[in-house]
């Protein structure tokens, strides 16, 4: 083998393993929360501080806003959020999930990229990749259950996307 093919294999080497070790998950050590009212579970990469937060509706009224937010590394951070707002009565799913997921990105301003309509448990559900102002990764769970919406969050200000944590996130919502 002459020392130039030599050379060329050793650098396609080093190149898939740069590659594939890129595409290496991070480890995480996940964490289960059970909702108080046994209405869900989820896993967190980490311990999560929980928030309560008493939000205004769209008709004036107030509801509660919950969230679990996690900074998982130095440039992610997973977040999921549940809320029942009384002033969504009366629009249909689509309605619902299209208001979330506009008022998610232009909250973070953010583009979108592609998105996905799907039923988790039986329940109208929406994946949204984006991107958000700094070019940080945006993926977005969106499900509806009743009146009450879930927001799986992830979001990465590396802009890359760690996806295979992303889905094992977004997969470890269990209703109950």
């Amino acid at each position: 083998m002459h020392l130039a093919t030599k050379a060329c294999a050793a650098v396609a080497i080093l190149a898939l393993l740069a590659s594939s070790d890129c595409n290496r998950a991070t480890l995480y050590e996940w964490h289960t929360f059970e909702a108080p009212d046994g209405t869900f579970s989820v896993a967190l990469p980490g311990n999560a501080a929980r928030k309560d937060i008493p939000t205004k509706s769209g008709t004036g009224g107030t509801f509660i806003s919950h969230s679990l937010a996690v900074r998982a590394s130095k440039s992610a951070a997973y977040a999921c959020s549940w809320w029942e707002d009384p002033s969504l009565t009366g629009q249909t799913a689509e309605q619902i999930l299209r208001t979330a997921e506009d008022s998610g990105l232009s909250g973070v301003s953010g583009r979108l990229l592609g998105e996905e309509q799907f039923t988790l448990q039986g329940h109208p559900a929406r994946d949204i990749r984006g991107t958000t102002q700094g070019n940080a990764a945006y993926d977005n769970r969106l499900v509806l259950v009743g009146h009450r919406l879930y927001s799986l969050l992830v979001v990465d200000v590396s802009g890359k996307r760690d996806s295979q944590n992303v889905k094992k996130f977004f997969n470890s919502l269990e209703l109950q």
